[in-house]
């Protein structure tokens, strides 16, 4: 069997069981400092670098991550061949691909070796070049994209990622504007839309204030910072459920606003209300729909968190009968019936 009749096969056995695009992967933004790749290539990887972001008021210290990035010089000199190289050994099996940080096609915030991330600085990569790329690679595999556009994000950028092809990544708790939440008609159509992210808080999480909590434990804010964060999160519970109120999306009760966990009612009104948007696609995490507390991935942490090392919970042969996930499934199903 050549590769292409492989791809096929898989392609095949994806729709037979149901998924319309098949799989969808993820593409890092940077390269293992310790893997084949670093060691084996030349000048296309800076490997005295780490890329990072930094200081924000997710991480007052920045983020290091850890990971190595492309020379734009080395791209360049290499006719982009090495990036291009390696999307299409991840669009070979995947039917929709999310590339993490994708401002990385435009600016990447590089950390000298052996400094910390506030001493960190932007480095300028040929956007142009780099986005004809992705969507010239997405057209010959026939692979949906998705930049996930979150963070410090350069002006101008998510309009010339869509015009070029890419969906936008759109995250239901960055949807504030002038403390009010989005309404679901006001989201990008060209996107795909979900209520979290493994580097974010599930909903139940974010709920009670678990992410912030994680911080002060892990050294990554004081607890006089965690009090002014634990009364935003309270306003923004209750903008929350304003706007899935006013959506319509969940019937009107007081009772919400104090409950110490995120009722079921809640989370399913979450997704109804994402459902109801314009965005091309649709993710649910199976966290949320599992009603989690937990975050799979806490940024800027290697050791202090237990970061992906967490089991579901519960067994894969039991999923379809959650209730909460079921619900979730529904709702969705009735905002967006198969066509």
């Amino acid at each position: 069997m050549d590769g292409g009749e492989a791809i096929g096969g898989r392609t095949a056995r994806a729709r037979a069981a149901g998924m319309r695009i098949g799989l969808y992967l993820d593409l890092a933004v940077g390269i293992s400092p310790d893997g084949s790749v670093c060691w084996q290539n030349g000048s296309e990887i800076a490997r005295s670098a780490r890329i990072g972001c930094p200081p924000d008021p997710f991480s007052t210290q920045g983020q290091d991550w850890g990971l190595v990035p492309f020379s734009p010089v080395g791209l360049a000199e290499a006719r982009l061949e090495p990036f291009k190289a390696v999307l299409r050994a991840n669009m070979q099996h995947a039917g929709a691909l999310r590339i993490d940080h994708a401002m990385g096609l435009q600016r990447l915030y590089w950390i000298p070796e052996g400094n910390t991330a506030v001493d960190g600085a932007y480095v300028a990569y040929p956007f142009r070049e780099l986005l004809e790329g992705v969507a010239a690679e997405s057209w010959i595999s026939q692979t949906v994209v998705i930049g996930e556009d979150l963070g410090t994000v350069p002006p101008g950028f998510t309009d010339t990622m869509v015009r070029a092809g890419l969906l936008s990544y759109q995250v239901f708790y960055f949807s504030e504007e002038d403390d009010v939440w989005r309404a679901p008609h006001a989201y990008r159509r060209e996107a795909m839309v979900c209520a979290s992210t493994h580097d974010l808080p599930t909903l139940r999480g974010w709920w009670v204030c678990g992410d912030i909590n994680w911080r002060v434990k892990c050294g990554r804010a004081t607890e006089t910072e965690a009090v002014l964060q634990r009364q935003d999160r309270e306003r923004d519970r209750k903008r929350l459920l304003d706007a899935l109120m006013g959506a319509q999306a969940l019937p009107p009760d007081p009772a919400y606003a104090g409950a110490a966990e995120m009722p079921d009612n809640v989370i399913v009104a979450v997704h109804r209300f994402l459902a109801a948007t314009p965005c091309r696609l649709l993710a649910v995490q199976l966290d949320d729909a599992l009603g989690t507390v937990e975050q799979a991935n806490l940024p800027g942490t290697v050791d202090e968190h237990p970061n992906w090392r967490r089991k579901i919970a519960v067994p894969i042969e039991t999923l379809n009968d959650q209730p909460l996930l079921r619900a979730v499934a529904d709702a969705v199903a009735i905002e967006r019936p198969k066509t």
